[in-house]
């Protein structure tokens, strides 16, 4: 990003903030104060020791800080910022080879084993961004959606093994496929990286295609020497960390760019980064002479150092606002603080809400009556999935703005959910009729019935969005069994997987 001003004509005053300084040092020049009055060849030897007692003309000092006020008030900038309702990490799936060629171990301890290490420790990396993942080999199947837990992915991550696969192989333009086809339900485009050791028969332009709108990037589990196709984005993996980094800092920059592009940016005002010299400076204003002042300033300073929290609290408080702390505290990512220091209930809305307490998030947000606080409202209503109220919420907005986009988009995802709930509630009092004879707390066994109950496992059993869940929760198995019967119905089902093309 370019540095530039966002209100550059603030510049302007400092012509007559220079016109005044002039004058004033002027005005302070012996010489020019009697050189009307006294010959200047006497003039010379009459002035007594020049400047003694004094290192700091304080009219620099008033100079240099309304200087950096100006230069504030013009609001430097040189980075975009995106609204504050706008994940701030990016989507990724994760399209892992699990074929028998993973398991050479001329990457210790094991290709496979060396991936799903680097898989972990970008998960780690990225706490809290929505991430899923893909297994392939000579079919590709989805093991996870995009999730923000990553504690849900990792046992399945760590039962992947090439003899769960139905079929060996190398399928990576149907993984890369599967992989988009889950992040089409993102808000924004994101990133598929492709973690093997080759790419097979598939070159880069196949694959890259595949992704669609998506970013990708192939992190390579192999040898230095092992060849790739040409063109290809590719981070080899590495004994450190570095490359954990790398991949983080591609996937988050193509994700800002994909933002910028879907929602807007505006350039975020840096100004405030003056407030700490300018409130320095305004310290030694007090006294004409500067040496009382430099003593003043160096105590004030040990002493904050030094003191409680309280203490610093307060000294805080004589040169910033609530508000201003509280975004310094945000901009921290310290949004459980900041909400308790900002006194716009907005600002406290938006930081309770990025600090996933989205019920004070309402509280707050229903103080704002503006159109901005309701949509905001109706945001924390549905993350705290009371859907009725977040779409009474969105209707109120739509009614004085129908044509908000962002309002319809969220509605219609809020009205989805709560048909989905209700589906679910509906479809659970008909295969659980309570009877009509039996009172709570009371328990039958039917004498009739002998054994456990029959389960006849179907392709939709554990291919449907929330049955694996359900089906898991009936049937006593590990994830490697789970993930190898799953696999093999999708396999056999090839409208539920990804199948060689």
């Amino acid at each position: 990003m370019s540095f530039h001003l966002l209100r550059p004509l603030w510049l302007l005053a400092l012509i007559p903030l220079a016109v005044v300084f002039a004058v004033l040092l002027r005005r302070q020049d012996v010489r020019a104060q009697w050189g009307g009055v006294i010959a200047p060849h006497l003039l010379t030897h009459l002035i007594v020791r020049p400047g003694q007692g004094r290192h700091v003309n304080p009219v620099y000092l008033v100079a240099a800080g309304m200087m950096l006020g100006i230069i504030g008030l013009s609001g430097p900038t040189w980075r975009r910022e995106l609204p504050p309702f706008v994940e701030d990490k990016a989507p990724l799936m994760i399209a892992l080879a699990v074929g028998s060629s993973m398991n050479e171990t001329d990457v210790a301890p094991s290709r496979l084993e060396r991936a799903k290490q680097k898989i972990r420790d970008l998960l780690a990396a990225r706490a809290g961004a929505r991430t899923g993942l893909v297994a392939f080999a000579g079919t590709a199947h989805l093991v996870m959606p995009p999730t923000d837990d990553r504690s849900v992915i990792e046992p399945f991550l760590a039962a992947l093994e090439p003899g769960l696969m139905p079929a060996d192989g190398k399928n990576v333009a149907s993984a890369v496929a599967l992989a988009a086809d889950a992040l089409a339900a993102e808000p924004v485009p994101g990133t598929v990286l492709l973690v093997a050791d080759d790419l097979g028969t598939a070159d880069a332009a196949t694959i890259r295609q595949a992704a669609g709108r998506n970013g990708l990037v192939i992190f390579a589990v192999s040898p230095a020497t092992s060849v790739l196709p040409a063109g290809a984005d590719v981070i080899r993996v590495s004994i450190d960390g570095s490359d954990i980094v790398r991949l983080e800092r591609r996937i988050e920059t193509r994700f800002q760019a994909a933002q910028g592009d879907a929602f807007g940016t505006q350039w975020r005002d840096e100004g405030y980064w003056l407030l700490p010299p300018l409130a320095l400076l305004s310290l030694l204003w007090f006294r004409r002479g500067t040496t009382v002042a430099w003593v003043l300033a160096l105590f004030i300073v040990t002493h904050a150092s030094a003191s409680r929290a309280e203490e610093t609290s307060r000294f805080t408080n004589l040169w910033l606002t609530p508000d201003q702390q509280g975004r310094l505290a945000f901009d921290r990512g310290d949004y459980a603080a900041a909400k308790t220091i900002f006194a716009d209930p907005m600002w406290r809305g938006i930081s309770a809400y990025r600090a996933y307490d989205f019920l004070a998030a309402a509280e707050e947000f229903s103080r704002v009556d503006t159109l901005e606080g309701k949509f905001a409202l109706g945001n924390a209503q549905a993350q705290n999935h009371a859907y009725e109220k977040a779409l009474k919420t969105y209707d109120e907005v739509l009614k004085a703005q129908p044509g908000n986009a962002a309002a319809k988009t969220n509605r219609a995802i809020v009205q989805a959910a709560l048909e989905v709930r209700e589906a679910k509630r509906r479809k659970q009092e008909q295969d659980d009729p309570a009877p009509p004879d039996e009172k709570a707390d009371e328990m039958r066994v039917d004498p009739n019935q002998k054994g456990g109950k029959k389960i006849t496992v179907t392709p939709q059993d554990v291919t449907t969005a929330g049955a694996a869940e359900a089906w898991m929760r009936q049937v006593q198995t590990s994830p490697a069994d789970f993930l190898k019967l799953k696999f093999a119905i999708q396999a056999a089902a090839p409208t539920q997987g990804r199948a060689p093309q």
